[in-house]
């Protein structure tokens, strides 16, 4: 089960090698850490935004906003929110902890193919992240002995950066309209960061630890997308 005090302990000194990774029951621990993370982390979300708008003036989230071509088929968002994008974070941000070719190749063409999407459509995401794969696969296994000997030596640094990148990357859930804003959205995506450290030890813990970072994600963005959809339900329906 997840061990708070494992997790802690773990923060102060991340060692790629030293841990033993714990075999587990999938689901039961995922809903164990999403529960704790819940309690604790809604808290402090609830005391955020309860104290700093007699302050401050917040920036508009725009979390689970759903784009006019999807609301008309809010179905196709909700798979979007809730399965496609918890999977390609995780990808992203905790595949690649544990280092191998395949997992570095999958996480740097998903991130590329994702920015590469951004400025051009499907076709072209999806070929940029066949190419990008087979790429960056032919390279880490060309230099894995050397790839490897950098993870263990500078694992600390990678363990640390993932989760605060995880977290710098929700400040564009937020629009912000001035300066000013960013510091106050640093402190909003507080959540955010304390779940990329929580995922990331938990990619690294557990032997199944990466398809429990799924469970887990799935079942927040889930929970948080079903409440915000219901103001999209035509009142009587």
């Amino acid at each position: 089960m997840f061990s708070p005090s494992e997790f802690f302990h773990f923060l102060q000194r991340p060692q790629y090698q030293s841990l033993e990774r714990k075999n587990t029951n999938i689901l039961v621990t995922a809903l164990k850490i999403y529960l704790l993370t819940f309690l604790v982390i809604g808290l402090i979300s609830a005391i955020n935004l309860t104290i700093l708008p007699v302050f401050l003036a917040l920036p508009v989230n725009e979390t689970f906003e759903v784009p006019a071509s999807l609301k008309e088929h809010l179905w196709i968002y909700f798979f979007l929110a809730t399965v496609f994008a918890p999977v390609t974070e995780e990808i992203i941000f905790r595949l690649s902890l544990l280092f191998n070719p395949v997992n570095l190749a999958l996480s740097v063409s998903t991130l590329i193919s994702l920015i590469i999407h951004r400025f051009c459509n499907h076709l072209i995401s999806i070929i940029s992240f066949f190419l990008v794969f087979i790429l960056i696969y032919a390279l880490a296994s060309t230099y894995k002995s050397s790839l490897i000997s950098f993870w263990n030596k500078n694992f600390k640094y990678i363990f640390y950066s993932l989760p605060i990148l995880f977290g710098l990357v929700h400040i564009s859930n937020y629009k912000i309209i001035e300066a000013s804003q960013y510091f106050i959205a640093l402190i909003l995506i507080f959540p955010q960061l304390a779940i990329g450290f929580i995922l990331s030890f938990t990619r690294l813990y557990y032997k199944k630890g990466f398809l429990i970072c799924i469970i887990f994600h799935v079942l927040m963005n889930m929970i948080s997308v079903s409440i915000s959809l219901l103001r999209y339900i035509p009142p009587g329906n």
